[in-house]
């Protein structure tokens, strides 16, 4: 994602102030995690083009929630006992959100509007009292909490309403907090980097996780034979290669790009790296999960449309978040990540009579040769990045 040698030392600044994750900022992912993955009952109801809309739709509100307090908790201390009650009283309502994700598109829709309403609005009151001693900060948030407030009152009028009215509102809703960031927040937000980035690279880890136990849970309640350990080997393994797409290059990439960013373009690249990009990757990861457990299912039998609609639609998005990041850092193309994408793609269209487990295999085999041919590649970048 970044020529290793166009970074340079910087001089000790904001952003390179020490500061790692804190053990209640990982107790609150725990919470939004599990939020991210009850998505996945929302697309197991409804494998249709409109369900997986409906899905992404969900996740991508859950999403903004979560990555507000990531920019939240880089800027703030986060020990004192104020914020400490805030965040608890954050999290009760990320768990309400969570529990009532999935009927988030039925008559008990408003539940999770309510609580996605409380915790949108506990996050501004938060930052705005914990940026009043930095004046630049507090200006910056200052002129995006009116789109921070407007955006999840718009949600929570959704979940009153049926559909189409409440899909018409919750992209509306997500559509002025994309406009404000976009527009009200150009400058201003200072970013700790090797905190931010320690921060995403947490929640993608925890979201491998949990799609694990996800997955593990599946699989508890299937009969034993060879068939079932082969799929469950192969589930394992598309998990092991997400976590090689990120984390052996990728994940360090993107925080030097950081590091040897100036000050004043520091805070857009880390919104469009991590806030924007990293969306796509951590939905791909939970609707890969889904994948698999159809796969888990009927691993001798052909995958049914939904599978073979999560399948590709998975793996494109788990890619397309890297194919963003490298372009908008280096303005060049990860067409090995493109490929990979684009065989998933025509192999879930072209073999849709082929066994569950052979189609995952192969979609595995096809990320793992992409991963394998861009390390030799990029090889003379990987040298000089921290653990190298």
């Amino acid at each position: 994602m970044t020529d290793v040698t166009a970074i340079e030392a910087l001089e000790p600044t904001y952003a390179e102030e020490e500061k790692r994750t804190g053990f209640i900022e990982l107790f609150f992912d725990l919470v939004f995690v599990f939020a991210f993955t009850q998505v996945t009952t929302l697309v197991l109801e409804d494998t249709s083009a409109a369900g997986f809309a409906r899905a992404a739709l969900v996740f991508a509100l859950v999403w903004w929630a979560w990555a507000a307090y990531a920019w939240l908790t880089d800027a703030i201390d986060v020990e004192s006992l104020a914020t400490r009650l805030f965040i608890f009283g954050a999290m009760l309502g990320a768990f309400f959100v969570a529990i009532s994700l999935p009927d988030a598109y039925t008559d008990e829709g408003a539940w999770f509007a309510i609580a996605y309403f409380v915790v949108r609005v506990l996050q501004i009151a938060l930052y705005v009292s914990g940026v009043r001693d930095d004046p630049v900060q507090r200006v910056a948030v200052t002129q995006l909490a009116p789109w921070f407030l407007v955006a999840p009152t718009v949600a929570l009028a959704g979940g009153f309403v049926d559909d189409p009215w409440r899909t018409t509102l919750w992209t509306a809703s997500l559509a002025i907090d994309v406009l404000g960031t976009l527009f009200a927040a150009r400058t201003g937000f200072r970013v700790r980097v090797s905190h931010f980035a320690e921060r995403h690279a947490l929640i993608v880890i925890i979201a491998l996780g949990e799609s694990i136990v996800a997955i593990g849970l599946a699989a508890v309640e299937l009969e034993r034979d060879t068939l079932f350990a082969l799929a469950v080997a192969v589930s394992l393994a598309g998990a092991a290669a997400a976590w090689w797409a990120y984390f052996d290059f990728t994940q360090l990439a993107a925080e030097r790009a950081l590091h040897s960013a100036s000050e004043a373009v520091r805070g857009p690249l880390a919104r469009d790296l991590y806030t924007f990009f990293h969306y796509p990757i951590v939905l791909g990861i939970v609707i890969l999960a889904v994948a698999s457990k159809k796969t888990l299912g009927s691993p001798g039998e052909p995958l049914p449309e939904g599978g073979r609609a999560a399948l590709a639609l998975g793996m494109s998005l788990f890619l397309l978040g890297f194919v963003l990041s490298r372009y908008r850092v280096r303005r060049r193309v990860a067409w090995e990540r493109v490929g990979a994408a684009l065989v998933v793609v025509v192999a879930v269209l072209v073999f849709e009579d082929a066994d569950a487990l052979l189609l995952l295999a192969g979609s595995v085999l096809a990320l793992v040769a992409a991963l394998a041919v861009e390390a030799v590649r990029l090889r003379e970048f990987r040298i000089g990045l921290p653990g190298r």
